[in-house]
């Protein structure tokens, strides 16, 4: 059992352009800005308050190219990950820290521009879902013969 968790669940929209890139090795990598917000009025006031928390996200592997091809600013979407903080030294020598979501799930909720090209994913996603479960139904059934015989 574990003492620690360091885990982040945002649902919120794209404030910036994806910004995709590949390390050396060629794994991609993916930055964007995630806006989260919280709305509610004050009970004696009936005042609307509006509270906006900006987000940096990183995306890697197939995540990363998955957000790039499919995400566009103001698009929605749901994430999971681990908060890291990290220092860096900027041009002017001046080291600076940073809080950024290392994301590992990810779940499109909303795109207003390339919802056809995610159905088209689905479905060939559901064809091979039906080829291995076929697969694992005959698999199952010839354990079953062989434990009778």
């Amino acid at each position: 059992m574990t003492s620690c968790i360091n885990e982040v669940v945002l649902m919120g929209n794209l404030g910036h352009p994806p910004e995709l890139r590949y390390f050396q090795d060629g794994t991609a990598h993916l930055r964007l800005s995630l806006a989260t917000t919280d709305k509610w009025r004050d009970r004696s006031s009936g005042e609307l308050f509006v509270d906006t928390q900006w987000h940096i996200v990183l995306f890697k592997g197939n995540l990363a190219q998955r957000v790039s091809d499919f995400m566009d600013v103001g698009d929605k979407l749901w994430l999971r990950g681990r908060i890291k903080h990290r220092q860096y030294t900027d041009d002017d020598g001046v080291v600076r820290s940073i809080s950024e979501v290392h994301a590992r799930e990810l779940k499109m909720i909303w795109t207003k521009n390339k919802s056809k090209s995610i159905m088209v994913d689905d479905a060939e996603f559901d064809d091979l879902e039906a080829e291995f479960l076929a697969q694992e139904n005959q698999t199952v059934s010839m354990m079953i013969e062989e434990k009778l015989n």
